[in-house]
């Protein structure tokens, strides 16, 4: 014995197949999906009831592709777990959606050529602009992308030469003030914590830290860049590092929350007293600074 079940189509539903449905031609359900304002309210609530009895999607791509315009934006991280990228990313969704504009989101994984070979690869898409999470970019990246003719907005630290538009944070006032904050709270011997970063934004750390220390004729030795990501577990790695090479340390500045936090943990499991016997701070105020305990100092940074 056999059960009669209405078998659904392995094809892709097309905008014929909408159009068949709704008993009109293709041209009137593009304008009523694209520019609904401009079709009556009978014939869009018709086109709308075949589009969910077929569950049809648009194909972007395609549609990109035929048309001089485009309404999707790409935005390219170097790595998703970087501190600010979901705020960052949250933001842009919460202006541009209600726009009608759609985001792309790719990860270079600081890589680059990678990013190079995503660009490529986004740009095909006849994008609507770009918005990077990164200042540093190959040649043949920034060519590709001063040849697309968009907008590209370059979110990181302030560069003098940005692509098209640069919105950042100045790292040198910023990691000066933090560690002037350092030194305010008695601590002499202070080390900095930096890991992965973009050589121009680690540079800008390194300048606003050197500031700070020799302004108040302190010794601005006690820096490690880690070459593995900011995370938890490359704070815990660094920490006693640090402890090796200098057994006075007093106070650890941290790049970003995430390398506080593996810090903090590792002065948790050492039975270190924070901040009676060492004081650790950091850079992002990410919702796990306001948590933690001890609390922990750190930068505000406005991501959104």
């Amino acid at each position: 014995m056999s059960i009669g079940k209405k078998r659904r189509s392995t094809g892709r539903v097309t905008l014929a197949d909408v159009a068949q449905l709704a008993g009109v031609g293709t041209m009137t359900v593009s304008r009523a999906l694209r520019t609904p304002e401009q079709v009556s309210d009978k014939l869009r609530e018709k086109i709308e009831a075949a589009v969910s009895e077929l569950g049809y999607l648009p194909n972007l791509a395609a549609s990109s592709l035929a048309s001089a315009s485009s309404y999707t934006i790409a935005m390219v991280v170097p790595s998703l777990s970087e501190s600010g990228c979901a705020e960052m990313f949250a933001g842009l969704q919460k202006v541009l959606q209600p726009a009608g504009y759609h985001i792309m989101l790719a990860e270079s994984q600081h890589h680059l050529e990678r990013e190079e070979r995503l660009l490529e690869t986004l740009l095909s898409y006849n994008l609507a602009a770009a918005v990077l999470l990164s200042v540093e970019h190959s040649q043949n990246a920034r060519n590709a992308l001063i040849a697309a003719n968009i907008p590209v907005v370059e979110i990181g630290a302030v560069r003098a030469d940005p692509i098209d538009m640069s919105i950042g944070i100045d790292y040198v006032a910023a990691m000066y003030q933090l560690t002037q904050t350092v030194i305010a709270g008695g601590y002499q011997n202070i080390g900095l914590l930096c890991a992965n970063q973009e050589q121009w934004i680690f540079q800008q750390h390194l300048q606003g830290w050197h500031k700070a220390l020799l302004r108040n004729h302190m010794s601005p030795h006690r820096v490690i860049n880690a070459a593995q990501p900011a995370s938890f577990s490359t704070g815990a790695q660094q920490l006693p590092e640090f402890l090796l090479a200098w057994p006075e340390l007093d106070a650890l500045v941290c790049a970003s929350d995430e390398l506080a936090g593996g810090a903090l943990y590792e002065c948790q499991r050492r039975r270190i007293k924070v901040p009676d016997n060492l004081a650790v701070v950091g850079f992002g105020n990410s919702e796990f600074s306001r948590v933690c305990q001890p609390p922990l100092t750190t930068m505000t940074i406005p991501h959104r």
